[in-house]
């Protein structure tokens, strides 16, 4: 019997609202990813857009494979007052929407067909959940 599994079952895709402008958010998650240990990729990133590269770590925590982040940002003025993680209309601003995709990759920064050791897509992006909202803490109501 042969199982084979595509890059889309290790891939993390969660998109979550926030208080705030999309730019400002992308922002903060540029410099949480930067915390974190992420790199910028060999190839830049589109407008509204944050690539990064975590190099077997995030944090301080070490995995078993590389991991490619994307994270897009847009505003979103139907989210106000029922984000996931809390009210947009709370502090009299809109609210903007993070969107994040997280897959393993291989040392030339293609995506991992197999031999994924734990999980580290997952490991990337609840650090970084983790950390907007921490920082976002005390704007949440």
């Amino acid at each position: 019997m042969r199982i084979l599994a595509s890059p889309k079952c290790f891939a993390i895709k969660e998109t979550r609202s926030f208080p705030g402008s999309a730019a400002e958010l992308l922002a903060l998650a540029g410099a949480i990813v930067a915390e974190l240990g992420g790199k910028p990729p060999r190839k830049p990133a589109a407008v509204g857009e944050l690539r990064a590269e975590f190099n077997k770590s995030v944090g301080g925590t070490a995995f078993g494979n590389r991991v490619h982040l994307i994270v897009r940002a847009s505003d979103d003025a139907t989210v106000v007052g029922g984000g996931a993680v809390g009210a947009g209309a709370a502090g009299g601003g809109g609210a903007a929407v993070l969107s994040v995709e997280a897959y393993p990759i291989d040392p030339l920064g293609k995506p991992l067909l197999f031999g994924v050791i734990g999980e580290p897509a997952r490991l990337v992006t609840t650090a970084l959940w983790a950390r907007l909202a921490a920082r976002l803490a005390p704007v949440v109501r």
